[in-house]
């Protein structure tokens, strides 16, 4: 499993440039990563983490996505609006456990809705699970 710290050095290589990161090792480390076994907390840390690379890394962005809206769905949000709407509140949250950085916070809240028909079918696919 994967640590909070693992991830922590991950996002910062990524945020200087370190090109010797692997896209495929960064999502097998992001899907090994449990930042909670509450699902508010995993979804925070999820939904930060990848806020906060998406700009770095936009290849990334709908395999990361796609574990990052699985705690979400188990919090009952089983549609996009709800996801967004959800992002939003914690862009908006200072008393999150995982906090996204400035240029996450505007991924959240400006360029996340681009993916919302990704969203509706990933959480199709939970859904007939």
């Amino acid at each position: 499993m994967t640590t909070y710290r693992e991830m922590e050095l991950i996002q910062r290589g990524i945020e200087e440039g370190d090109s010797s990161l692997v896209d495929d090792a960064i999502v097998d480390n992001f899907i090994g990563w449990l930042p909670s076994y509450n699902c508010i907390t995993a979804a925070e840390g999820y939904f930060s983490f990848l806020s906060s690379i998406a700009k770095y890394k936009p290849n990334l962005i709908e395999p990361l996505l796609k574990k990052a809206i699985e705690p979400v769905y188990f919090l009952g949000y089983d549609n996009a609006e709800g996801v967004l709407s959800w992002a939003i509140q914690l862009a908006n949250n200072p008393n999150a456990h995982y906090k996204s950085s400035n240029l996450g916070k505007f991924w959240l809240l400006q360029e996340l809705p681009i993916y919302k028909d990704f969203i509706e079918k990933c959480l199709s696919e939970y859904m007939d699970e």
